[in-house]
């Protein structure tokens, strides 16, 4: 459930983002998302999955987590110009979301 300030705090720069006090506290939630899953995924995966599955597990997750963190920003930079920023900033609000539901939807299973 803590994964959830990412995807409100993408919710949240369209009309947060604005001002600057308004763009900080977006991008201190947001960072706080990034600091929290850090620290509570691997233990979510040994819980999950338990030890020996970890290693396997835990690179699986990291070969597509770094090409997203690589690829997503080229992707927005070359979107910007023909669709616009506030499109784009809706598109990784809705990411965001999308990912706190799977999250909330994992955690009831």
């Amino acid at each position: 459930m803590i994964f959830a300030l990412q995807g409100v705090a993408a919710m949240l720069l369209p009309f947060l983002g604005r001002s600057a006090p308004g763009a900080i506290g977006r991008v201190l939630l947001f960072g706080l998302g990034f600091g929290i899953a850090s620290v509570a995924l691997p233990q979510l995966l040994v819980q999950r999955y338990g030890t020996a599955a970890y290693a396997t597990l835990s690179g699986r997750i990291a070969i597509f987590s770094v090409a997203d963190k690589a690829l997503a920003p080229l992707g927005a930079f070359a979107l910007a110009p023909a669709v616009g920023y506030t499109w784009v900033m809706a598109a990784i609000a809705l990411a965001g979301v999308s990912a706190a539901l799977a999250l909330v939807a994992y955690h009831r299973v």
